[in-house]
């Protein structure tokens, strides 16, 4: 991880008085900002993707008609995200109603993966957290 280490000194003087201040910051550079940017963006997608799920869940468990087209919508952009787990347990059924467990599965999937990702690439370029130093010294004439 490259930081950037930025140092300045104000000086405030009034009569008989004097304060100074050193202020010393340590803060990520650039290209961690970019990789903190990155996690975010990750995040962002992990977030949309089990959005689309939990909604897809809901839809399945309500018995919400296939053919309305908010709802064909969720489907179709959310059948390939579950055809990976599609199978893997039995959906439970009662009338229209469907407790899909596939989508169940595929959301902590997906969100352990999107939590694996992050971690990941924050243990191989670091933290990303800006440390701040204030010094102060003031002086007066004793008047």
């Amino acid at each position: 991880m490259s930081i950037e280490h930025k140092e300045r000194v104000a000086v405030v003087r009034d009569d008989g008085y004097e304060r100074r201040e050193k202020i010393s910051e340590i803060a990520p550079s650039r290209g961690t900002t970019f990789v903190s940017r990155v996690i975010q963006i990750i995040g962002f997608f992990v977030t949309v993707i089990v959005l689309l799920i939990v909604i897809r869940f809901l839809l399945q468990l309500l018995g919400a008609n296939e053919a309305n087209a908010f709802a064909d919508l969720i489907f179709r952009l959310s059948n390939p995200l579950i055809l990976p787990f599609a199978g893997l347990f039995p959906n439970t059924q009662s009338g229209n109603m469907v407790l899909e467990w596939s989508s169940v599965a595929a959301s902590i999937f997906y969100l352990l993966l999107g939590w694996l990702l992050t971690s990941l690439i924050r243990i191989i370029f670091g933290s990303n957290r800006a440390i701040r130093h204030t010094r102060t010294i003031e002086r007066s004439d004793g008047s």
